[in-house]
């Protein structure tokens, strides 16, 4: 496995991502083209949470995918979107030029996000499957596309009363054109798959989040899995000692931690692993 960073731009915005490469198995008696999964992880749009970039790009490593971690916009003195959408797109893009000899199966691109980054996945199922905002958002000028998302414990609904961000003023810092703050409402026909989990005692973005979403992808006959463990607080990660804080055993649930054997039971029966 080789690891490298990257930097990337679009919009005359530089920001960075992680490429964590599976090399090949040299007892196999062909060459294997690997599907790859984008992480975009939590922080609350403020950082990038370490807890959901390697440990998660290592755990999919191991389930037989590339992984890239991207970086994206923060807030700052320009909001999160739309640069963040853009920068998705140029990530996409940028791996659909990869060379032959990095093995990446190119229709099996799948973006995974967690928290806040889970707002950002969830938004470009909506965004970047529809025609007219793909141009709104200076997404056409990029190549590729996705074929599949995950959201763990994802914001979806900025405007649910209590629930990450419970404020217009952060609101308005994530994105001014609040067509975004619902992710929910920008899917259509052509999103695409979903995974997503979450634990019903989220205190920071209440569960209504991802059950919204999941209830339009229904309306809309989307394909999609849905799991909400019993309990949990908000930020599991992997749910296991690799991503628990030092003393903080609240940041382990071995109930919640068997999401990512269901999402690769899932990713079987979808078809894109095995």
């Amino acid at each position: 496995m080789e690891m490298r960073e990257y930097d990337l731009a679009s919009s005359n915005h530089k920001f960075r991502v992680k490429g964590y490469w599976l090399d090949q198995i040299s007892d196999f008696d062909q060459e294997v083209d690997y599907p790859v999964i984008i992480i975009c992880p939590g922080g609350g749009f403020t950082f990038h949470s370490d807890r959901e970039e390697e440990p998660i790009a290592l755990k999919f490593n191991s389930l037989g995918m590339h992984v890239v971690v991207l970086e994206y916009q923060l807030i700052g003195n320009e909001p999160v979107y739309p640069y963040a959408l853009q920068e998705m797109a140029k990530t996409i893009d940028w791996i659909n030029h990869q060379p032959e000899s990095r093995h990446v199966d190119k229709k099996k691109i799948i973006l995974a996000g967690f928290s806040a980054g889970g707002h950002i996945v969830a938004a470009y199922n909506g965004v970047a499957t529809d025609s007219k905002l793909r141009t709104k958002y200076q997404l056409d000028q990029y190549s590729g596309t996705h074929a599949a998302i995950i959201l763990g414990y994802p914001v979806i609904d900025m405007t649910v009363k209590g629930s990450f961000p419970n404020d217009e003023k952060i609101r308005r810092s994530i994105s001014p054109d609040p067509t975004l703050w619902q992710a929910q409402n920008l899917l259509n026909k052509n999103s695409k798959p979903a995974f997503v989990w979450q634990t019903r005692t989220d205190k920071l973005v209440y569960v209504i989040n991802s059950l919204m979403y999941v209830e339009k992808m229904t309306e809309l006959g989307l394909p999609a899995e849905y799991h909400m463990f019993g309990s949990g607080i908000h930020g599991l990660a992997l749910g296991t000692y690799v991503t628990k804080k030092p003393g903080k055993n609240k940041y382990l649930n071995a109930g919640a931690s068997k999401w990512v054997d269901l999402f690769l039971g899932w990713l079987q029966m979808m078809g894109f692993l095995g």
